[in-house]
């Protein structure tokens, strides 16, 4: 990855957010990530790229830190990827958001009364 590499994690989880600069990556964003996160996997179902830009369907999948096994069924999301000069520059995430607040901070959703 490039150091002025930018993780855009999209929605609104706890790990949302624009994460500029490797330093921001690894100090806010995985660091937050390692607290939920306990393994895991990501695999890529599909890619398709054209000049500087790749996009791809990434299953992501794995074990909570309190060892809940999450996306089981293999739901997939979007990822976009910028390289240049055989550097990642930016990654755009587009996470399932309901999987993420469900089954890695345990929130539950309710009907509205």
């Amino acid at each position: 990855m490039s150091p002025q590499a930018l993780v855009v994690v999209n929605g609104t989880t706890p790990l949302s957010g624009r994460y500029p600069g490797i330093e921001l990556i690894r100090g806010i964003l995985l660091d937050t990530a390692r607290k939920v996160i306990g393994d895991l996997d990501v695999s890529i179902s599909e890619l398709i790229g054209a000049g500087t830009r790749v996009a791809a369907l990434l299953k992501v999948s794995g074990r909570t830190a309190a060892g809940v096994p999450f996306n089981e069924e293999g739901r997939l999301c979007g990822c976009v990827f910028a390289v240049r000069e055989g550097l990642i520059e930016e990654i755009t995430l587009f996470p399932d958001t309901s999987l993420i607040e469900t089954a890695l901070y345990r929130r539950r959703y309710v009907p509205d009364a």
